[in-house]
C-alpha cells in the first residue's frame, strides 16, 4: 500500500504535483497545515493528524465535514507530527511512504524530515517535490535506485553514520566507496551518458537527492544488474 504524508512546506506549483501524487496514492495523511496544502490542491485527505498548531480551527472543521479522519495530538509531545504521521500510514497499512512539501521552511525542520524517513526506511520513504526528489536507502529497505536524466545532479550523503555504496553511470562513480557523514565526497555528482544511473547501498543509510528525475520502474530498468563502468 502506498501512503502519501503532505507536510505543510509547499513549493511555488506544488498544487499541481500534490493532485498528481494523490492519484496515485492508496491513502493521503495531511500533516497538521498539509491540510491546508491539500485544500489549496482540491483534495480531501483521508486522515488529517498533527497538534495542529499550523492548522487552524476553522480549517480544520471544513476539512472534517469533507471526510476527513481528524486525529488530535497535544503540543507537549516528544515526536513531530510527520514521525506520528509514519506511524499512522503505518497502522493503516503502508508499506511504502511518499512526503511532499516537505522540503521547504527551516532547517531544523529539513533535518527533522531526514530523521523520520531514515527510522522509517522500511517503508521505503521518499521525497517529491515540483523541483527536487530525494530518497532513503537503506539495508531495512530500499536498497537499489536507477534514475534517467543525462546531466542531472545527483548527491549521496550517509545519514546516521557511515555507508558502503557503489554508484555507476556517474561522473564519478563509486565502487564500494564508504561515505562519511563529515566528508562530502558524495556531494554533487551527475549522471552521464546515455544509460541510466544506478546507486545502491551495500550498508548503512544513504540519502539520495536529486532534481526531479523520476526513478525508473523496473520494467524500465536494464536487464542485468548493475551498469558496467570503468573506474
Amino acid at each position: 500500500m502506498n501512503a502519501l504524508l503532505v507536510c505543510a512546506s509547499p513549493s511555488p506549483g506544488a498544487e499541481a504535483l500534490v493532485r498528481e501524487l494523490c492519484a496515485a496514492a492508496d491513502v493521503i495523511v495531511a500533516v497538521d497545515g498539509g491540510g491546508s496544502v491539500c485544500r489549496g490542491a482540491g483534495v480531501v485527505p483521508d486522515v488529517v493528524l498533527g497538534d495542529f498548531d499550523s492548522l487552524p480551527e476553522p480549517e480544520l472543521r471544513l476539512i472534517e465535514a469533507s471526510g476527513a479522519r481528524v486525529v488530535r495530538f497535544r503540543a507537549e509531545k516528544d515526536a513531530t507530527d510527520l514521525e506520528l504521521a509514519f506511524a499512522e500510514a503505518r497502522s493503516l497499512g503502508a508499506t511504502r511512504v511518499t512526503l511532499t512539501a516537505a522540503s521547504g521552511g527551516r532547517l531544523d525542520h529539513v533535518l527533522g524530515v531526514v530523521a523520520a524517513m531514515a527510522a522509517n526506511g522500511d517503508l521505503w520513504p521518499q521525497v517529491a517535490e515540483p523541483t527536487s526528489r530525494a530518497w532513503m536507502l537503506s539495508e531495512a529497505g530500499r536498497r537499489r535506485l536507477v534514475l534517467a536524466g543525462r546531466g542531472s545532479i545527483v548527491s549521496l550523503l550517509p545519514v546516521g553514520g557511515s555507508a558502503t555504496v557503489t554508484a555507476t553511470g556517474l561522473r564519478w562513480p563509486l565502487v564500494g566507496a564508504i561515505l562519511d557523514p563529515a566528508q562530502t565526497l558524495g556531494l554533487s555528482n551527475r549522471i552521464v551518458g546515455g544509460s541510466p544511473a544506478e546507486v545502491e547501498v551495500l550498508s548503512g543509510t544513504l540519502l539520495v537527492l536529486s532534481p526531479r528525475v523520476d526513478d525508473l520502474p523496473p520494467a524500465a530498468q536494464p536487464s542485468e544488474p548493475g551498469i558496467q563502468t570503468r573506474v
